[in-house]
């Protein structure tokens, strides 16, 4: 039998010019926002843009503050 663990890919999320640590790669990207929301409040009115895969397999993710329209 073998006891083999799957190791979670690596993630980044990008916001501002800053990288975000992923708190727990078990968590959705909509949870890792959620749970950086707590301590970036103008991340409430973002969302999530990606993953794009890189040669190495890291997912990059953007967090893009979304703006509102008129009408």
């Amino acid at each position: 039998m073998s006891n083999q663990t799957t190791v979670p890919k690596k993630r980044i999320f990008n916001y501002n010019g800053k990288q975000l640590e992923d708190p727990d790669p078990t968590m959705t990207p909509q949870q890792v926002l959620e749970f950086h929301t707590l301590l970036n409040a103008e991340l409430t009115n973002s969302e999530l843009k990606g993953p794009v895969v890189g040669s190495d397999g890291v997912e990059s993710y953007k967090l893009e503050v979304k703006i509102g329209t008129d009408g």
